[in-house]
């Protein structure tokens, strides 16, 4: 185990003592924030858009980065004359959305306003909904970054589709549009500060439209190549929880760095320590509209790790039939003895210990010693049982992710399969160390001899049963879930959704 993640040791899933640091943090820090301020959004929101993530695989990573590369060096000037259907297209989208904008945001904010209230307020309203417009048009056209001439066309074209927001509005758009771009196009060969912070709320639309380009892009590759990122779901989820950590620099796209350095956060941490005013400028404001994102992503799914830690168990017996010699003994060694399925061993020794002190809980007899055990214990170990007891019950709600009663057998069907997934991960502990023993017999009189076949086929109908116990377990835990913190209301199982209400409804 590492201390420091490093870009080799993140593509080898090795662990570092900062990233499950990081992992426990997170969960407790959304954990904080639900029992603070009494609210489950930010819980339910993390889990839904989780598997975005999970779901990357090398190919849809590749294909990510090519039409980002393509997009950020197309060098297209944008005219009515040579480009009319991308210029008169921006003008539309960027005026439809910044008129959509002005209108909501008027209705919000300018109803009842009098006098220089009511100038400030249309004033910085028609900026806002201008910058919507930008943003927008950002992210459906050509880059603005490389061509200085392209650039300028972009920033003209909206400005002028921004009639909409009000007289004012367009002076402020065509200025700030056009100086903006001019800045962004050449920052590189040193932009003045003063013009840079002339078109800054455009500039940040226009960073943050780039953005959004970048985050359309990284969920098509990724629904692009659905087989494979479900294969590496594991890999995936694994590298997120124990390998990758804060020294792992975030990317705009995955992969990005290795084709266009400057794009990169160390790129702009150089321009910071070394550039111009002009290029701290532009470094400072687009690191946390590009990067900050991807790093706030990546703890939000390490929080998850509170519902998705199962997912270690998958893996192992996904393989087609007719395994060669190489094939079994690679199946065999990896069952037997490897880190991933030591991280598998640990959860389902998690588990078990979680069944025996829950369930001892729940006997009366017991419940009196450990009372009496408890007031003896060290103020030190006092609080720390104060805190476990805290969020215990914060998570009270859910309890039957967590909570197992085998007295009453008040056992929810996904808490079965979690149950028996750690009874199989027990099993092939066992069973794997028996077929190890067994091959290596056999080797002695044939150096060349593979496991049994017999045995390689219970090792495999183990690890696929296993394999469907999460598959079942997941799907339940996150419907119970989703009902325990009122994110679906019980009243709308109706339909094809009956089923899950009548699955979860009891244990509400």
């Amino acid at each position: 185990m590492r201390l420091l993640s490093t870009p080799e040791s993140v593509a080898d899933n090795q662990p570092t003592v900062l990233a499950i640091v990081e992992t426990v943090l997170a969960v407790a820090i959304y954990w904080g924030v639900a029992w603070a301020f009494d609210t489950h959004w930010h819980l339910l929101v993390s889990i839904s858009v989780a598997p975005l993530l999970l779901l990357r695989s090398k190919e849809s990573t590749a294909l990510g980065v090519r039409w980002f590369v393509a997009y950020w060096k197309e060098e297209t000037e944008i005219t009515r004359e040579d480009t009319p259907g991308r210029f008169w297209g921006l003008v539309l989208l960027a005026g439809g959305i910044s008129g959509v904008c002005f209108y909501g945001l008027a209705d919000t904010l300018l109803v009842g306003q009098v006098g220089w209230a009511l100038f400030f307020r249309a004033f910085g309203v028609g900026v806002l909904a201008s910058m919507m417009g930008v943003m927008a048009a950002a992210a459906v056209a050509v880059a603005v970054a490389v061509p200085a001439a392209g650039a300028l066309a972009l920033a003209a074209a909206l400005a002028g589709a921004l009639a909409g927001a009000g007289a004012l509005a367009v002076a402020v758009a065509v200025v700030g549009a056009v100086v903006g771009a001019g800045a962004v196009a050449v920052a590189g060969a040193g932009a003045g500060a003063g013009a840079v912070l002339l078109g800054l709320p455009f500039w940040v639309s226009l960073a943050a439209g780039i953005w959004l380009r970048s985050l359309g892009m990284r969920i098509l590759a990724t629904l692009f190549h659905p087989v494979r990122g479900i294969k590496e779901l594991p890999a995936n989820w694994r590298r997120m929880l124990l390998a990758m950590d804060s020294a792992h620099a975030p990317e705009l796209v995955p992969g990005l760095s290795a084709k266009i350095e400057g794009l990169s956060l160390p790129g702009f941490v150089e321009d910071i320590r070394a550039g111009d005013w002009g290029e701290r400028l532009v470094a400072i404001l687009l690191i946390p509209i590009w990067f900050l994102p991807g790093l706030l992503y990546r703890w939000s799914l390490k929080s998850t790790c509170w519902l998705y830690l199962p997912l270690i168990y998958l893996g192992g017996g996904l393989r087609r039939r007719g395994l060669t010699p190489e094939g079994k003994g690679l199946l065999v060694m990896g069952l037997h003895k490897s880190h991933v399925e030591g991280l598998r061993r640990a959860l389902a020794m998690g588990v078990a210990v979680s069944l025996v002190i829950t369930t001892a809980v729940h006997y009366s007899p017991l419940q009196a010693a450990i009372e009496q055990s408890l007031a003896q214990f060290p103020a030190a170990l006092k609080f720390l049982l104060w805190l476990v007891g805290l969020l215990t019950e914060s998570a009270s709600n859910l309890a039957y992710l967590w909570r197992f009663n085998l007295i009453g057998l008040d056992i929810a069907p996904w808490q079965w399969l979690n149950l028996l997934g750690a009874a199989l991960t027990f099993i092939l502990y066992f069973y794997s160390d028996r077929v190890h023993r067994a091959w290596e017999l056999a080797q002695k009189p044939d150096a060349t001899a593979a496991p049994s076949d017999v045995h390689v086929g219970r090792l495999l109908m183990l690890t696929r049963l296993r394999n469907l116990c999460v598959s079942l377990y997941l799907p339940l835990a996150f419907g119970y879930v989703a009902l325990a913190l009122e994110g679906i209301d019980p009243a709308a199982l109706t339909g094809w959704l009956a089923p899950l209400g009548v699955l979860v409804g009891p244990y509400l």
